[in-house]
């Protein structure tokens, strides 16, 4: 797993609190696996079909302490404090590549092959 695909893994952990780990993250291949398997972490049910909004998220340090998203608040925080939904994760992690790698959100769809399509290595 090369430095790009560490990099994306760790601040989708960082934004959602949670724990992939190698073997999780090396049996995926495509976004929308990658997206299930974060959903299954936050036991959000995924979309078959996510559709990205239009306007993605830009979650700062100060939305994730407030949103109680920050590693130092024990977790799991109250239900009613985590405001995730299939659509939010989604456009979440389109935000993590777009930002990470600096793609164009239309780059960015559930078929794309994370190494293959992406480049990340």
């Amino acid at each position: 797993m090369g430095l790009d695909a560490v990099e994306i893994i760790l601040r989708v952990e960082e934004l959602f609190a949670i724990d992939i780990d190698d073997e999780e993250a090396a049996n995926v291949e495509t976004v929308g696996q990658f997206y299930e398997l974060i959903c299954s972490k936050l036991h959000i049910p995924p979309s078959r079909s996510p559709v990205t909004s239009k306007e993605l998220p830009v979650i700062t340090h100060r939305k994730k302490v407030f949103l109680f998203l920050s590693r130092h608040t024990p977790l799991p925080a109250p239900a009613e404090a985590l405001p995730w939904s299939a659509q939010s994760v989604w456009d979440c992690v389109i935000a993590v590549f777009v930002d990470q790698l600096a793609l164009r959100a239309e780059e960015v769809t559930c078929d794309a092959r994370i190494a293959k399509d992406l480049g990340v290595d």
